[in-house]
């Protein structure tokens, strides 16, 4: 292997507490010159330490779960920072927070040109029919499909597995409600159900365009499969999602339906990929959003042929955002500038320190009450969280932006605070996080 000479250990969460050990303490004496790893091995003590690279460094699963929740990109960037070391962040994706650190000089970006990129990677286009026309499944994805099946297997991404939950309306996607309680109508091969009281109605029209028209806003891996098994019988369909997850598929013609990060490799590439219900991921109500999106959607272009072999992506959404638009372009670095000149003006990380305290109402409010704060640091709530389903639960947030020069003094005083009030034995927990992961 190629550090077979400097002698390597690998240090993940699969590996056992037993095997981890002792990779940790061949680093540690020194054994190991080279650490590879998951999260954790960021903080291998290496010897000597020259170099640190973090692949997909815009990948939200980088960030510890557990308190004082740090990135291992910031983990790493330190690390280079006080051993004079070499670092690294790389990925098909690039994060606003390493645009940030370009942008600053200090970071230098790597990257093909753009025709080079576009020689090497597959083709990607969104569907020829114009919006209004645009369906869930295009005329284009169909050919897309038919095409790449002559020469191996077809990847179609969407965006969440199992079945539809709501629908709406095919026209201006407003969402269908039952006539008799006002419940949300959902939609099954033999017509349209109230998931409330039941009532089938046999006519529907919509309320604000006139409609009768309707289609789900997101249809799982499972009826995806289902709808493009009918389209291709003789065509075998193999499913990747959270729970059955495939490693790899081989090179027989075959349609891969899964959900974002569970896409197989095929060994020799795939011939085609389709991404449906683009628009979805996009809609996400998080300020990473469109970062995210785009992240993803570069994973499956990594796994298609180049276009000079026939490799083509379409991609099933506004043709025109920003997001979509870097995708056909291949041009992360482009969107990441975007969103962080966007953070800029709306006074958000990494353009600004962004520190939130949640816990129940007690804590915060005990803790918000107990803050002095300077002048240019901005604080909102004390506020109930709004939970998945829409209503209101019994955790309460904090949250308090301050700019950069004045982000370190802001979490200095929110930790004593804090700290004050743990001596104290003060009512009420809540736990502490600058810069989120998740903001939205």
């Amino acid at each position: 292997m190629a550090f077979a000479d400097s002698g390597f250990v690998t240090l993940t969460a699969d590996s056992g507490p037993a095997a981890r050990y002792r990779s940790f303490l061949a680093a540690l004496r020194g054994q190991a010159r080279v650490v590879i790893g998951t999260r954790g091995a960021v903080w291998a003590p290496v010897q000597d330490l020259g170099f640190l690279g973090v692949w997909d460094e815009g990948n939200d699963l980088l960030a510890e779960p557990r308190a004082p929740y740090p990135h291992i990109r910031e983990v790493a960037a330190l690390r280079a920072q006080r051993a004079g070391a070499a670092l690294m962040l790389a990925g098909y994706g690039r994060s606003t927070e390493a645009q940030a650190l370009v942008e600053r000089g200090w970071l230098r970006p790597i990257a093909l040109a753009g025709h080079d990129q576009r020689e090497l990677s597959a083709v990607v286009r969104t569907p020829r029919d114009r919006p209004d026309q645009l369906g869930r499944l295009p005329h284009d994805a169909f050919d897309i499909i038919r095409a790449g099946l002559a020469s191996g297997p077809v990847l179609v991404q969407v965006p969440r597995g199992g079945y539809q939950v709501v629908v709406v309306c095919r026209q201006c996607r407003t969402q269908l409600h039952c006539g008799a309680c006002g419940g949300p109508l959902h939609g099954r091969e033999d017509g349209l159900i109230c998931g409330l009281c039941g009532a089938r109605p046999q006519a529907w029209a919509c309320p604000e365009c006139g409609s009768t028209g309707w289609r789900a806003p997101v249809v799982g891996a499972e009826r995806t499969a289902e709808e493009l098994g009918r389209a291709f019988p003789q065509v075998p369909i193999r499913q990747s999602h959270a729970g059955h997850i495939l490693a790899t598929v081989d090179d027989r013609s075959a349609l891969v339906i899964c959900t974002p990060g569970a896409e197989p490799a095929a060994e020799d590439g795939y011939s085609a990929a389709v991404l449906l219900d683009a628009d979805t991921p996009l809609l996400r109500a998080d300020l990473r959003a469109a970062e995210e999106a785009l992240r993803r959607w570069l994973h499956v272009c990594a796994l298609v042929r180049p276009g000079e072999h026939g490799g083509s992506v379409l991609v099933v959404g506004a043709a025109d955002h920003p997001a979509v638009q870097a995708l056909i372009r291949l041009d992360p670095a482009g969107l990441a500038a975007r969103e962080l000149e966007d953070r800029r003006e709306a006074g958000f990380p990494p353009a600004a320190r962004l520190i939130v305290v949640e816990g129940d109402q007690v804590g915060v409010e005990g803790l918000a009450g107990q803050l002095i704060l300077a002048d240019d640091v901005e604080v909102w709530g004390p506020a109930p969280v709004l939970e998945v389903d829409g209503a209101l639960g019994d955790t309460w947030r904090l949250t308090v932006r301050a700019p950069l020069a004045a982000g370190a003094a802001a979490v200095e005083t929110i930790r004593d605070v804090q700290a004050i009030r743990t001596a104290h034995k003060d009512p009420g927990a809540v736990r502490i996080v600058v810069d989120p992961v998740r903001i939205g």
